[in-house]
C-alpha cells in the first residue's frame, strides 16, 4: 500500500513538474508578413512586426524588392545603392526570404518597390528590447603599489568581460570600514551580445 501511494506522488509530481514547465515556456512571436496582391496593388499582413529577423512569404505570383537600412540579408543592408536588391524569391506564389533586423531597431520602415522604385506597400519592423540585469559595480582595495589593471582579482570579467577599465575612488567599506582608496569600474550587459561590458 504505501508503495503504490508513494508511486502515486512521485506521478503527480512529474505531471505537476511538466505543467509547470510548459507554462513557464515564452510563447514565440510570429515575425512572417505575408505579401499578396497584384502589381502596384500590394498589400502586407500583419503591418508591424518585432523580433530579431522577419520572414516574407508570397501569397500569389507577385514580385517585389525589399528596401530599408533596419533589414539586411547575407549580402548585406537592403539599400537601393546595393548592386544586387534585397527581394523576396522569385515571384512565385509560396516563395519566402528573411532578413535580419538590426538591433536597436524600432518602428523602422521597410518598403517594398518595384523595379522603378516605387513603392508598392510598407510594413514596420522592430528589434525586441529585453530587460536584461542592471549594470553592476565592481570594487576591489587599491594596492600599495601598481596600477589597479594590474592588481585585478581572477573572477571579475563576468560573461565576456574584458579585463581592465578600472579607475580609483574611495569607498567606505574598504579597510574595516574606515574607508580607503579602492578600484573601481561598471559593468554594463549588452542585450544585443547577451555580454558583459566595461563602461
Amino acid at each position: 500500500m504505501k508503495t503504490r501511494r508513494r508511486l502515486a506522488i512521485l506521478a503527480a509530481t512529474a505531471i505537476t513538474g511538466v505543467g509547470l514547465t510548459a507554462l513557464a515556456t515564452p510563447a514565440s512571436a510570429n515575425t512572417t508578413v505575408t505579401i499578396s496582391g497584384s502589381g502596384s496593388n500590394l498589400t502586407v499582413s500583419p503591418s508591424s512586426i518585432t523580433g530579431t529577423s522577419v520572414t516574407l512569404v508570397l501569397a500569389n505570383d507577385v514580385s517585389s524588392l525589399v528596401v530599408s537600412q533596419s533589414l539586411s540579408d547575407a549580402d548585406g543592408v537592403c539599400t537601393v545603392s546595393r548592386a544586387t536588391l534585397c527581394k523576396v524569391g522569385t515571384g512565385t506564389a509560396g516563395d519566402t526570404a528573411t532578413f535580419e533586423i538590426a538591433p536597436g531597431t524600432g518602428g523602422a520602415l521597410v518598403r517594398l518597390i518595384d523595379i522603378n522604385n516605387n513603392t508598392l506597400a510598407t510594413f514596420t519592423v522592430t528589434y525586441p528590447v529585453t530587460g536584461g540585469p542592471a549594470p553592476h559595480i565592481q570594487q576591489f582595495g587599491k594596492p600599495a603599489t601598481g596600477t589597479c589593471d594590474e592588481a585585478q582579482p581572477e573572477g571579475l570579467n563576468w560573461g565576456g568581460a574584458s579585463s581592465g577599465g578600472w579607475s580609483e575612488s574611495w569607498a567606505q567599506w574598504a579597510n574595516e570600514g574606515q574607508g580607503g582608496p579602492v578600484c573601481t569600474r561598471i559593468l554594463a550587459y549588452n542585450n544585443s551580445t547577451a555580454t558583459w561590458q566595461v563602461q
